[in-house]
């Protein structure tokens, strides 16, 4: 499994600046990798980000979300489709009820760089939980690009408030954490961020049960031996059996073939456990 990818669609190809990439072309890729299937997570977040300034946002939104469903449709079962929208727009919570009815969508993608979401302003971490309320009442699962925007006023704290004040909301779902917390490679502060994971999942705190981290995209050709040791570090922490494979739109090499290659080649873990991060299947997914 490819737990997590990304399609480019005819709209949001000029604002990426990527050519577009439909699911037949990411079923291509997933067959030259040797890989089964992968989780799609809809980029329909991006078209309400303020900073963008684009014209009727909401209605960008489901156009995405919408194009999104249709290519998983066309592809399945190949491909598995999350849906998306910014959460502080007032829209989003309906758009995703919406998107989740549509054919092949079974998951909610949230970017919280993008949308400009910080767990540390009161205002957004209450609209978080209302999100997490609709996973738990809807049973489906989340996938959390976590990383504030910038990475501004980022660290421990905020994997502390993820865990006592948004796990809750959710006990009964998946809940999968994008980039080992991150977003395009690894760093000491973002290793801050995983300590704070790694010790709560030693402990078995409550909400560990059901969470998740993906490794896409934060083990690049550059990455450093010491940024290597700490990540084997805190993936032995969570446990392998909590650990997802992913590779992004642009994975590092260049292909998803090759980011497994490098994730395995610079990452000192047993046999067994990249064995187990192979084949962590979540229900969601059968």
């Amino acid at each position: 499994m490819d737990y997590h990818q990304h399609l480019i669609s005819p709209a949001f190809s000029p604002i990426v600046k990527l050519p577009p990439r439909d699911g037949a072309a990411l079923v291509r890729e997933l067959d030259a990798a040797g890989i089964d299937r992968a989780v799609v997570l809809s980029v329909a977040y991006s078209f309400a980000d303020d900073r963008k300034n684009l014209n009727d946002p909401d209605r960008l939104t489901r156009k995405e979300n919408d194009w999104t469903s249709a290519q998983v449709v066309k592809n399945a079962p190949r491909l598995i489709g999350f849906c998306s929208a910014n959460p502080l727009r007032q829209a989003a919570i309906d758009e995703l009820r919406r998107c989740l009815k549509l054919p092949g969508m079974v998951g909610i993608k949230q970017h919280w760089g993008n949308s400009g979401v910080s767990l540390r302003n009161p205002a957004h971490l209450a609209r978080m939980r209302q999100i997490f309320a609709l996973a738990e009442q809807l049973k489906v699962p989340i996938l959390v690009h976590m990383r504030a925007r910038g990475g501004i006023d980022y660290g421990a704290e905020d994997a502390h408030i993820f865990l006592e004040k948004l796990m809750p909301v959710a006990p009964d779902v998946a809940v999968i954490v994008a980039h080992l917390s991150g977003g395009g490679g690894y760093s000491p502060e973002l290793d801050q961020v995983m300590e704070a994971f790694g010790d709560a999942a030693q402990r078995r705190r409550k909400g560990t049960k059901n969470l998740f981290f993906d490794v896409a995209g934060v083990v690049t050709p550059e990455a450093s031996v010491a940024d290597c040791a700490s990540i084997a570090k805190r993936v032995r922490q969570v446990g392998a059996s909590h650990i997802l494979y992913g590779s992004d739109t642009l994975p590092p090499g260049g292909s998803i073939r090759a980011g497994w290659e490098i994730f395995r080649s610079k990452v000192a873990l047993t046999p067994g456990e990249f064995q187990t991060i192979m084949s962590n299947r979540l229900p969601f997914v059968d």
